[in-house]
């Protein structure tokens, strides 16, 4: 049993530091047109986001955009810790 315990403990670490890798340094194309769409909510017609800072962590990705409304901020974070779909939302 104890052997077990630790073979799943070091998986879980493995996997969690391989998810966390890819989170942060794979292509983010798809998350930067979700943020985007994000920052022109709700009138998205004459909106001409331009990214003027991005933060990427294993957990979550932060956008700021120059927009015909200002400064926009906009966090996109998976559904799970480090899985799952991003969602994003302007604060």
């Amino acid at each position: 049993m104890n052997r077990g315990l630790r073979f799943g403990l070091s998986f879980l670490c493995v996997a969690g530091s391989v998810a966390a890798i890819y989170n942060v340094l794979s292509d983010n194309a798809d998350v930067q047109a979700l943020a985007e769409k994000s920052a022109c909510a709700p009138s998205p017609g004459n909106c001409r986001p331009q990214m003027t800072r991005l933060d990427r962590t294993p957990f979550a990705q932060s956008f700021e955009f120059a927009t015909n409304k200002g400064t926009v901020s906009v966090r996109c974070a998976r559904a799970a810790v480090l899985v799952g779909d991003y969602s994003c939302a302007a604060h």
